[in-house]
């Protein structure tokens, strides 16, 4: 499942640049979030009566939340085409919570469709995502646990002081959550990936200089709180590089070589820069078989789309 799940994945990372929402003082203060810690499911599945369920994990700030506008994809492709992702994918579940509770699915796992994004009108990268993983995948249960918090970064909110973080704490409780009810409704439920489209909120040279060792915390703690749903052959990490967008100023580059320095570590790490006109240095043989199926996805400008 891992290698198909990390081929569905990487092309939804690669492009746009939001804006970061939150400010911050650059010096090394602790910032706690009071951050909600309830995350009850709905019981809205049939007993899964032992089947396997392919998980992933969407994590990040505003284009993990989905920035998309669906009139820019509905005019862009065309009525007909646009209408299949308004139908959705059936065998592609999503259970959500972006922006602290402010848009949820309201603990359900539901069908993905265009109506996952940060608002009304708006999508996320668990559109393309689900259109893949439903041809990869067809009747097969394929869950994807979206939790997304717009504008903050991962050295003062995800982590605090290197340590977990408020958004972080947040988010291990529902992703708990979000597995015990799948493992209660008898499935077995694996993560396989986890995808991380974050680091505008970083991008001062300070909080940049720091970005590598906090993504090796960061990923670290993923794994560990995660290790008892973790695939075999451990959770892969897909991350997203950031854009030149003037939001990204001034220290993109540094994020950015972070995030290449830490996919170089383990052949479980994957980075992908935000435009991709060569294969980086560290990607395998996996993962040029991730980019050619991904790449097939790609039939609109992901940026301008973002952008519109």
């Amino acid at each position: 499942m891992k290698r198909t799940l990390i081929l569905c994945l990487l092309c939804l990372l690669l492009w746009g640049c939001g804006p970061a929402e939150a400010t911050e003082n650059p010096v090394d203060t602790t910032a706690w979030l009071n951050m909600g810690l309830s995350y009850p499911v709905v019981d809205c599945l049939p007993d899964g009566k032992g089947q396997s369920a392919k998980v992933i994990l969407l994590l990040g700030q505003s284009n993990a939340t989905g920035c998309g506008l669906n009139s820019y994809l509905e005019k862009h492709l065309g009525a007909d085409a646009y209408g299949n992702y308004e139908d959705g994918f059936p065998s592609v579940l999503i259970n959500y919570c972006l922006d602290d509770h402010k848009t949820t699915s309201g603990g359900e796992f539901v069908k993905v469709d265009m109506t996952c994004g940060a608002a009304e009108g708006y999508f996320g990268p668990e559109v393309g995502l689900a259109e893949k993983l439903a041809e990869e995948y067809g009747d097969e249960t394929v869950v994807i646990l979206k939790y997304t918090m717009s504008g903050y970064s991962l050295h003062h909110h995800w982590l605090c002081a290197g340590q977990r973080g408020s958004i972080y704490e947040a988010f291990l409780a529902f992703a708990q959550s979000s597995m015990n009810y799948l493992v209660s409704k008898q499935y077995d439920a694996r993560i396989g990936a986890i995808c991380w489209m974050q680091g505008e909120s970083d991008t001062t040279d300070y909080k940049a200089s720091r970005y590598f060792d906090n993504q090796v915390a960061f990923v670290s703690y993923l794994r560990q709180d995660l290790s008892a749903w973790a695939e075999d052959g451990g959770i892969c990490f897909i991350d997203a590089g950031i854009s030149s967008s003037p939001y990204c100023e001034p220290a993109y580059p540094a994020i950015n070589e972070a995030k290449l320095r830490f996919s170089e570590l383990s052949p479980l790490n994957y980075f992908f820069p935000p435009s991709m006109p060569d294969l980086p240095p560290s990607v395998n043989r996996r993962g040029i078989r991730i980019w050619d199926i991904m790449m097939r996805y790609v039939n609109w400008n992901w940026a301008e789309c973002l952008a519109s």
